[in-house]
């Protein structure tokens, strides 16, 4: 008998949280949400003491198209129209699918502005074959991550299409996906850097700003847009137009866990994505290949590593890899492409690397797999678990029962402090 695949629907934990606007909308009509029923919203009470969703609405807006497909197929078939029967839950899916192929098609025209074709098509394979935004398409697809691709995919192609023609549309693109990005995370503001740096190296701000004066103004209304539609509710069903609903979750910005984001046997991003080991060498030949990134990316990715540590969950709870920085391989994959031109003039590495990236490819699906089955842990894993899981292609009970032995299960309470995650310390 075949096993049942786990992540064939999936409205648990984050996702549940995200997506509970719409079914509090357009079936129950009441975006309170005090009537969850079996559905376990996590809301959070603000200084008013109204408990309100945790989660803002942005990845709703993103769902919405989808969920009314699904909710359209339901009501027109024998299905129950609830919001969570199977027509919603592969609409969604297919949602997700629609979302990261436009998303590589869009990263795919901004590569070609710079490189080859094949050098394009290549960095495009890699950057979903051998990182874990093939397991945030596939498997958990619902999460913020393959959305924030997505949305840093179209800020990149309209970023670039901007100064190039300066067109009025690509500026409102740009500045929608942009204020959508910033609700769903807020750390995505972090994009603003990049923008800032390309403008710089394309253009004098000041003669920009006098230019473009007007479409500037309706851009930066644009952006708002989206998180006004969030302070509109929060004001209607919390009686008030800010709120922060993370309760006593912060960053230690004094003590980031920068060691343990890149390396660590838990969620080390560089252990589970060694890939990215290429893009960062890819920085360095940025200036020949793409001057106008240069700066900007290497500044980016710095803040972001930095910033993303210094949350008190620095692991990100239940993942596979470092889920924080999937939105950035869109960035990232502009250093990988660079690498992969500067190799390609090399005859011996040209064919090294084509073992290696068969290799970075190999490791990904093998993780992929194994963090679909369980065998590699969502939160827990520690150096005796991590050898003792990829040095068995498949397990037995035997071999399942000795790796939860091994297992470094985080204290979240001490986290949550701003102490070490680890129980012996």
């Amino acid at each position: 008998m075949f096993k049942e695949y786990p992540y064939q629907f999936n409205y648990g934990n984050d996702v549940n949280q995200y997506y509970s606007y719409l079914p509090s909308a357009v079936i129950k009509g009441d975006l309170s949400m005090s009537s969850s029923g079996e559905r376990e919203y996590w809301l959070v009470s603000d200084s008013n003491g109204i408990p309100l969703q945790k989660m803002t609405m942005g990845m709703s807006l993103l769902y919405s198209p989808f969920f009314l497909i699904g909710h359209s197929v339901a009501l027109n078939s024998n299905y129950e129209a609830d919001g969570y029967s199977k027509p919603y839950s592969f609409s969604l899916r297919a949602g997700t699918y629609v979302y990261v192929s436009i998303a590589l098609y869009l990263i795919y025209l901004s590569l070609l502005c710079f490189f080859k074709p094949w050098i394009s098509a290549l960095s495009i394979l890699l950057i979903f074959l051998s990182t874990n935004l093939f397991y945030y398409t596939l498997c958990e697809g619902e999460m913020t991550h393959s959305y924030l691709f997505f949305l840093f995919s179209v800020m990149i192609l309209n970023t670039i299409k901007w100064f190039e023609t300066f067109k009025v549309k690509n500026l409102f693109f740009l500045a929608l996906a942009f204020g959508m990005a910033v609700l769903i995370r807020p750390t995505s503001v972090l994009m603003f850097v990049f923008i800032l740096f390309y403008a710089m190296n394309k253009t004098n701000l000041l003669d920009l700003l006098k230019q473009h004066v007007k479409p500037i103004i309706l851009a930066v209304i644009l952006f708002c847009i989206p998180f006004f539609l969030q302070m509109i509710y929060w004001k209607i069903y919390g009686g008030t137009w800010m709120r922060w609903s993370y309760s006593d979750e912060r960053f230690y910005f004094s003590s980031p866990h920068i060691i343990d984001f890149l390396f660590s046997y838990r969620k080390g991003w560089l252990l589970y994505t060694p890939i990215m080991v290429f893009s960062i060498i890819g920085l360095f030949f940025l200036k020949k290949k793409v001057p106008a990134m240069r700066f900007s990316i290497p500044i980016v990715l710095v803040l972001a590593i930095y910033i993303l540590s210094s949350w008190w969950c620095w692991w990100f709870g239940g993942s596979f890899g470092s889920r924080s920085m999937v939105e950035y391989y869109a960035l990232l994959i502009f250093p990988l492409a660079a690498f992969i031109d500067k190799v390609s003039t090399i005859k011996l590495l040209k064919y090294s690397f084509i073992v290696i990236f068969g290799f970075t490819t190999f490791y990904n699906l093998l993780g992929t797999d194994k963090k679909t089955w369980s065998e590699l842990h969502w939160d827990s894993m520690s150096k005796e678990s991590f050898w003792f899981t990829f040095s068995r292609i498949n397990m037995n009970q035997k071999d399942k029962k000795t790796l939860e032995t091994l297992y470094d299960y985080p204290n979240y309470e001490k986290a949550r402090k701003g102490l070490s995650e680890r129980e012996e310390d």
